[in-house]
């Protein structure tokens, strides 16, 4: 295999200061950086079969992305697209449309907010059923909640009469009749049979294709379920993952920590640079603009202080079994589920300063209304925040409605979070929000939301060495690797037509990527 000489404007991302922070060329030998500086210096350090690299722009180490649903990603491509729709009836007519063309169930992403469509409201079953009558019709809210059609709710035996399961709610009308609407852990009740592998294993692919032409060498898949863990083995033993993957299995009320780690034990033959198991996975609460993330004071309107999804005892035990081990990522929205994390992880602090600190312990989201003592405490125990800027792009509008300017201001407070010393990772929680780490800096830095001509909260914004930080060196932490170049480490690059530390933030967001490379090897362009 010959040696590969990769030229460019390439910028190191180093934090050592005795290292360049930018060079023309790096020299790679078995997929590892050799050398770097001047072309021709790097050149006469290889051997004499030489393959070359040259790469436009403005190059960078490739970027990672903390939290992202890799395979939900490849599955929408199964799905009916809903992209756009901005009534019921538009709606409507393309699930009728889809339902023409295809059997079985019917199933889409429901990344539209109420304020996205004319009528104000999100559609229940009666809409669904007028669309595609006596089908099986599934609308996937993030898989926090979901809408269901009314030869669905039947099909799962739920009626009147049928109980909220703990940490879930079936919302009724007021009759006491099941709208169609299952919040949090209700969706199980109405899940359709599994897919088989082949279909998991082409997800992964789809997906996986997706995130490498927004320059995505790495991405932390979120929320695996045991048994698809299965698919993702099979992917890395028959050597076509294309990019670094790091998988965080699901644990629950239901699934013990130690089917946990019986299911990760029987993963074998697998090249961990290219996939990894990461922190186990667990969702505390629900989500903002969903209204049901758990608060220290009720949502305003109600006495409902927001959704459980697991029990406290839950997330101790998987604490408690991970202390040395992969650490736990923890799906907390609300102050009152970080303060939770934290109380939890206080307690079972066992040894010195920053005591979880690259350890894989992070809450995941942390962005509504976390209080400053929370955040002075997760730097002090070294706990890692997972947090998605295309988040607050796609909702913050939902959340003004729910709870006023002031406090939707103050979502997702990088700026907050970044000055309390905690390490933020950066990530887009797709599908659903926008993909692209650009744009996701390019949120950071702005404040902007959709439908929204002013930014939200523009004391929150990071600078542009900052948003960088969050999908390169930040985002890579969290996920357990370096996110800059070294010698001997990956040689993972994208190749940008903009310079994002130095672009304005238009052409930020127009911003293209050019190529993307993992393991020397060009894996979108």
């Amino acid at each position: 295999m010959p040696d590969v000489l990769i030229t460019g404007d390439i910028h190191t991302l180093s934090p050592d200061r005795a290292l360049p922070a930018r060079v023309g060329a790096i020299g790679v030998r078995d997929g590892a950086i050799v050398s770097w500086g001047t072309p021709g210096w790097v050149r006469a350090e290889l051997s004499a079969r030489v393959r070359e690299i040259n790469l436009p722009g403005t190059v960078l180490p490739g970027f990672t992305d903390s939290h992202v649903h890799v395979m939900w990603a490849g599955r929408r491509r199964d799905r009916c697209d809903l992209t756009g729709v901005r009534s019921l009836q538009a709606l409507q007519q393309r699930l009728s449309d889809y339902a023409d063309t295809h059997d079985g169930w019917i199933e889409a992403d429901a990344a539209f907010e109420p304020v996205d469509l004319a009528e104000r409201r999100l559609p229940n079953r009666y809409d669904l059923d007028r669309a595609c009558p006596g089908r099986f019709v599934v609308l996937d809210r993030k898989g926090h909640d979901a809408i269901v059609s009314s030869s669905v709710l039947r099909w799962a035996g739920i009626s009147a009469t049928t109980p909220d399961p703990p940490g879930g709610r079936i919302q009724r009308d007021r009759t006491g009749s099941p709208t169609g609407v299952l919040v949090e852990r209700a969706v199980a009740l109405a899940r359709k049979p599994r897919p088989d592998l082949e279909t998991r294993m082409r997800w992964i692919r789809l997906g996986q294709a997706e995130l490498l032409e927004h320059g995505i060498t790495t991405a932390m898949d979120p929320a695996v379920a045991l048994d698809d863990l299965t698919a993702w083995t099979r992917a890395a033993q028959e050597g076509w993952l294309r990019q670094r993957a790091v998988v965080m299995p699901l644990g629950s009320d239901e699934v013990d920590p130690l089917d946990v780690t019986a299911a990760v034990d029987a993963i074998t033959g697998v090249d961990p640079r290219q996939l990894r198991v990461g922190p186990t996975k667990l969702f505390l609460d629900g989500g903002g603009s969903l209204g049901t993330a758990w608060r220290s004071v009720p949502w305003p309107g109600t006495d409902d202080h927001g959704n459980r999804t697991i029990t406290l005892e839950t997330l101790r035990r998987h604490c408690t079994a991970e202390l040395r081990g992969r650490g736990v990522g923890v799906h907390a929205v609300g102050d009152a589920a970080v303060d939770a994390v934290l109380d939890v992880l206080e307690v079972l602090n066992w040894a010195g300063e920053r005591p979880y600190r690259g350890t894989g312990f992070h809450i995941i989201h942390g962005y509504l209304s976390p209080g400053r003592a929370a955040m002075a405490r997760a730097a002090r125990l070294g706990v890692a925040l997972s947090a998605h800027p295309a988040l607050q792009w796609a909702f913050g509008t939902t959340l003004i409605d729910r709870l006023g300017e002031d406090e939707a201001a103050q979502a997702n407070p990088l700026r907050a979070w970044l000055d309390a010393g905690v390490l933020v990772g950066g990530g887009s929680d797709g599908p659903g929000p926008p993909l692209p780490p650009l744009f996701g800096m390019w949120q950071a830095r702005t404040r902007r939301v959709r439908g929204r001509d002013t930014p939200l909260g523009e004391a929150q914004a990071i600078t542009p060495a900052e948003a960088l930080a969050l999908f390169t060196t930040g985002a890579a932490q969290v996920t357990g690797r370096a996110g800059h170049l070294f010698p001997g480490g990956p040689a993972d690059l994208v190749a940008l037509d903009v310079d994002p530390l130095t672009c304005d933030d238009d052409a930020l967001r127009e911003a293209r990527v050019l190529a993307t490379v993992v393991d020397a090897r060009a894996a979108s362009t």
